[in-house]
């Protein structure tokens, strides 16, 4: 069948020019068709002898039986480009390069090729194409599920909770995507993105944060950021210092700080000379001369734009955190960026048209439409003691007026001593007893009781057998607030309001339990009403004054993603840094790269 489709072929291009030399056509057909041959056996001999590879012979088996023994990244006589996009694509992989040939022997690689471009003989070509049919299918395992070794991550986690009783969740989703299927597509299209686009990661602007990596690393290599000594004092707007040439040399090395550091062309600063005492400047110079040394208004508004990227608090005052985030080592904010590129592997490709990211180490809520930014918001989030979970789930009922029903862990450790304390408590906070965990079911009277005996009691904290409940009624002393969004999930996480607005103005959020509280949970509201027909704005403001509780089943589920990034790319295309609050990062990093290669 072979013979004929290439001599039906050659007729027609023999009638389409026929000055054509036919013998010559003859023999070079003829040598194309033996040469074809003789791969396909060769391809089937490989087959039968064990080889150094990635995958099992019968996983290789199965690859070329259902493409009809063709080799995938080699022709007759030659490598295929698509052979070398995939090497490029492994050696550019910013998460894998540290252990690049721990994880596939690269340089083993490099050597097969360059000996088989001097010599493409049928075996040298199969014994290659063998070898990146498996290096493909093990990169593929790795861009879907990630590289970390997931069963160490979570004993490590384990082992936080018997020694620290912290209770860390996170979930790894991944495509279930046919790998091997993926590879027949990308062969037919002659490009082997069309596989990898199947699997890697989608969270918005990923491959930029990836490509930043490269120009951190030539930055490093001509010798790295400029370093700031350590500083004594404050620095602050208005005044001079020695250091403030080297800050405004440093600032300019990151690429999103673009401004010409020029005091003359300031206006209407009020310039104060420091003391003696606060600065080793030699006062003795004509200081207004020395606009280098100037703390003035460009640097103040830079300082404050790097404090905000970094995830300090934005007051443009330079003191020692500042100095210490602006002298942090390029390789280790490398090493941070590799290890949260990773961690976009661990989360569900398809974010959804309409989605909502909880950044934990961010503090902060985005809703996105068509990856559009729609929605902004600072959020509080757990603390070290109580970390939120990182998981995905989908927003699918609001709570007008919520109840909160009290976890018996916070009844054990927090109400039963305040009621030790103060008899009236439950009074004064709304609360009240119930039989179970229905608002509407009986009320237990609860003057008399003597508490104490509860003190440290461990069936108290105990959900199944705790002998009573306690549920706070809606109103302004309800931690949830008045609006309740829920994605139901084994967490028992959720987002709400809260009456504890002053800390929202506190740069490190990290004060709840577990769940996510919303500075602006009517803006929230708004954004889901926009396309969500059960929802009436107006009369949803009327409920909120009263206490009656009313809940809202959506139409429209809204995928919810909770995160917890130390670095990304904003929506500006800026770089961002955030404080590894719940002390993951290094964790994550040492099995990454410490861990034994599969």
């Amino acid at each position: 069948m072979q013979r004929f489709f290439i001599l039906f072929f050659v007729f027609i291009y023999i009638n389409a020019n026929d000055t054509i030399d036919l013998n010559l056509v003859k023999i070079d057909l003829s040598e194309r068709i033996d040469t074809k041959f003789e791969q396909i056996n060769t391809i089937k001999k490989s087959l039968k002898h064990k080889n150094k590879l990635f995958i099992s012979e019968y996983l290789l088996k199965k690859y070329y039986k259902n493409h009809d023994y063709n080799p995938f990244f080699v022709d007759l006589f030659s490598i295929k480009p698509i052979a070398y996009t995939l090497i490029d694509s492994i050696k550019n992989d910013q998460v894998l390069k540290p252990q690049l040939n721990s994880y596939f022997d690269i340089t083993n690689i490099s050597s097969l090729i360059d000996e088989t471009e001097l010599n493409p003989t049928s075996e040298n070509l199969i014994k290659l194409d063998n070898k990146l049919i498996s290096v493909y299918h093990k990169y593929m395992l790795l861009l879907s599920r990630g590289a970390i070794d997931w069963e160490k991550f979570q004993a490590e986690l384990e082992k936080i909770k018997d020694e620290e009783e912290i209770i860390y969740y996170w979930e790894k989703y991944f495509p279930r995507k046919n790998i091997r299927k993926l590879l027949y597509e990308a062969v037919k299209n002659d490009d082997i993105n069309v596989a990898f686009s199947k699997v890697d990661y989608t969270f918005p602007k990923a491959k930029i944060l990836s490509n930043k990596i490269l120009q951190l690393e030539k930055l490093l290599k001509d010798g790295g950021y400029t370093k700031i000594p350590n500083l004594k004092r404050t620095l602050k707007k208005g005044n001079y210092y020695p250091e403030i040439a080297l800050l405004k040399k440093r600032l300019q090395e990151d690429d999103y700080i673009n401004i010409n550091f020029d005091c003359k062309n300031e206006e209407n600063l009020e310039v104060v000379k420091i003391d003696k005492n606060t600065s080793s400047i030699n006062l003795t110079s004509d200081l207004n001369d020395d606009c280098e040394k100037l703390f003035d208004e460009t640097l103040y508004l830079n300082i404050k734009k790097f404090q905000k990227h970094n995830g300090l608090e934005s007051d443009g005052i330079i003191g020692k955190k500042t100095i210490n985030a602006l002298n942090k080592p390029i390789q280790e904010q490398i090493n941070t960026m590799r290890m949260n590129l990773e961690r976009m592997r661990w989360m569900p490709r398809d974010l959804g048209e309409k989605y909502i990211i909880v950044n934990i180490a961010d503090f902060s809520m985005k809703m996105y439409s068509d990856n559009n930014k729609i929605l902004e918001m600072e959020v509080i989030v757990g603390d070290k003691k109580h970390p939120t979970p990182v998981f995905s789930h989908r927003l699918s009922e609001i709570i007008l007026n919520p109840y909160w029903r009290i976890p018996q862990s916070i009844v054990q450790k927090e109400i039963i001593p305040n009621l030790v304390q103060n008899p009236n408590y439950l009074q004064e906070e709304d609360i009240n007893i119930h039989e179970n965990w229905d608002h509407d079911s009986t009320i237990y009277e609860n003057s008399g009781i003597d508490w104490s005996i509860f003190l440290n009691n461990e069936i108290m904290a105990d959900d199944e057998y705790a002998p009573m409940r306690f549920i706070q009624i809606p109103g302004d002393k309800n931690p949830l607030g008045r609006i309740k969004f829920l994605f139901p999930n084994r967490y028992s996480v959720y987002l709400h309001d809260t009456p504890y607005k002053n800390l929202f103005n506190e740069t490190n959020r990290a004060f709840s339990h577990g769940c996510i509280r919303l500075s602006k949970p009517k803006e929230l509201l708004k954004a889901i009403a926009e396309e969500e027909t059960k929802i009436d704005l107006n009369k949803s403001e009327e409920i909120l004054k009263e206490k009656d509780r009313v809940d809202i089943e959506l139409d429209k589920k809204i995928p919810v993603h909770i995160v917890y990034l130390t670095s990304w790319i904003d929506d500006n295309g800026i770089i961002q840094f955030r404080n590894d609050i719940y002390n993951l990062d290094k964790i994550q990093e040492r099995i990454l790269y410490n861990q034994e290669i599969y």
